[in-house]
């Protein structure tokens, strides 16, 4: 059951799919929604003027009938209903909530927070100026015309009321400043992650590669470990491409990298180094476990099968890194080996300068 209403309430409400403004504006709309059902039973049993309550309680119905409407109605009524609630609902409430005595410039903030966040340009710079003069006429005019203001009923109320309405005006916006924060932090998060990995295939691109080789490569001479290197062509994959469309030359691509990525273990890295050449960096392993994760990788993508009866191999180079290696230096011999691969027949690995016959 809770699981459910989770569900539905992301599905309606805050889910990604859904603009950043319109899912501040709906953590808004309900927290404004449960300020003015209090507001209102208050206003109520204190029996403070028919047109208030009429307003509040006007208000609350459209607030619950929202709350049911499509998503994409909420979407249009989404501005509409921020203005009038800066711009009429809380002015109203600093009347009748005993002026700048009272609570609802506490709550404006909240409404200039969110008119910052759903407008954009000049629109919000005007109407952010616009809502701030409009508090400023509100309060000029109560001290003018001091009548025009409800009071609190004495000095007990006006601490309760103020109490409460400082705990849900600062909790509402650490609420809103927390999620939002969150949310930039998770597309900073997303968009490093998109700019180190290549956008067809999913794994890391050559920019990944050369710092995560670079520690690879200076933590092995510190420990006295190794670094292996494999670099893995897809033979005749231009044929593919000149023969089916460079569509069905992106489904191999795919598929090879996925076959690659089920083989190795989760400390390995495969990195896509050019338009059908793969890298993978191995930290510390044998030479013999090596060439048997390079021969299973091998086996892996000779037996995908495609559209029009295509099937592919690869051809495999291996290297071990020295002591005084440079990145260029091992990823040069590296590709050394696989262009041997090639030169022997293709669809077979290459360790060094010896080669595994390996093509079935």
């Amino acid at each position: 059951m809770i699981n459910r209403l989770k569900q539905l309430t992301i599905q309606n409400y805050f889910g990604k799919q859904f603009p950043l403004d319109y899912r501040v504006y709906m953590i808004f709309f309900f927290e404004s929604y449960f300020i003015s059902i209090l507001s209102a039973i208050t206003n109520t049993m204190l029996n403070k003027g028919l047109f208030g309550l009429v307003l509040q309680w006007s208000y609350i119905i459209f607030c619950t009938v929202m709350i049911f409407v499509l998503p994409r109605i909420r979407l249009t009524l989404q501005k509409p209903h921020l203005l009038f609630i800066t711009f009429i609902y809380i002015p109203f409430l600093y009347f009748q909530t005993a002026g700048y005595d009272g609570t609802a410039l506490l709550f404006a903030q909240l409404g200039i927070f969110l008119l910052a966040i759903v407008f954009s340009g000049k629109a919000r710079i005007i109407i952010i100026a616009l809502n701030i003069l409009n508090y400023l006429a509100c309060i000029i005019v109560s001290q003018l015309y001091p009548q025009l203001v409800t009071p609190h009923n004495g000095p007990v109320a006006l601490l309760i009321d103020l109490i409460v309405a400082l705990i849900l005006s600062f909790t509402g916006l650490a609420i809103l400043t927390i999620y939002i924060s969150k949310v930039f932090a998770d597309n900073s998060n997303t968009l490093a992650e998109l700019s180190i990995r290549d956008a067809l295939t999913g794994v890391y691109n050559r920019r990944f590669m050369t710092d995560f080789l670079q520690r690879e490569l200076d933590r092995a001479r510190q420990t006295g470990s190794r670094v292996y290197v494999l670099m893995l062509d897809i033979d005749h994959f231009k044929r593919i491409n000149d023969t089916y469309g460079h569509g069905f030359g992106d489904h191999v691509l795919l598929a090879c990298a996925q076959a690659i990525q089920n083989t190795l273990r989760k400390s390995d890295v495969i990195v896509r180094y050019g338009g059908e050449e793969f890298a993978i960096i191995m930290p510390a392993q044998t030479p013999v476990k090596v060439a048997d994760i390079a021969e299973r990788i091998r086996q892996a993508i000779s037996s995908l099968r495609f559209r029009y009866n295509v099937t592919i191999t690869v051809s495999i180079g291996i290297e071990e890194s020295q002591p005084d290696d440079t990145i260029e230096d091992i990823l040069i011999r590296a590709d050394q080996c696989m262009y041997k691969a090639k030169q022997n027949g293709r669809n077979r690995v290459v360790v060094g300068n010896t080669t595994m016959n390996l093509s079935f």
